[in-house]
């Protein structure tokens, strides 16, 4: 009789463990990784610039901070703005396992600040930060912050 009941217990505790890993786990394709925080920004309807208006061009391929990598999809944007105004706008390429935005901004004057915004489609949320002058005469590609700016510290 003992053994009935410590058998039944046994028996319970197994299939509510069951349940609960059953409960956990998820078929779900949209599972989101951890470490930064969801936001609730809309996707953002930024429009390239009418480049005909600008002096100079400025082509840089920025690359995406490695932080974020794992948050990156095709539906995410970078866009570059002086002055409030936008003046670039690029989606995103993957390009092996990292994530490269070719990016034209235009522009009139050399040194102006130039502002980034990332927008990460699966996050939801938009990064912003003060990113370089602008200077039209700056290689295409290239290593370091200003190719793979930091928008997560």
């Amino acid at each position: 009789m003992v053994r009935m009941k410590i058998m039944k217990k046994s028996i319970l505790a197994l299939a509510a463990l069951v349940l609960m890993a059953w409960g956990c786990s998820s078929d779900n394709d949209d599972t989101r990784p951890t470490g930064i925080p969801e936001g609730n920004d809309a996707r953002p309807t930024w429009t390239g610039p009418d480049y005909s208006l600008y002096e100079q061009a400025m082509i840089v391929d920025v690359l995406l901070q490695d932080t974020l990598v794992q948050y990156a999809s095709e539906q995410d944007l970078l866009c570059a703005t002086i002055n409030d105004e936008v003046r670039g706008v690029a989606t995103a390429q993957q390009l092996d396992d990292q994530w490269l935005f070719p990016l034209i901004i235009g522009g009139n004057e050399t040194g102006v600040m130039v502002k980034l915004s990332y927008y990460c489609d699966r996050l939801h949320r938009i990064f912003t930060i003060n990113w370089i002058g602008f200077d039209a005469s700056m290689a295409p590609s290239g290593e370091g912050s200003t190719y793979q700016p930091e928008f997560v510290k």
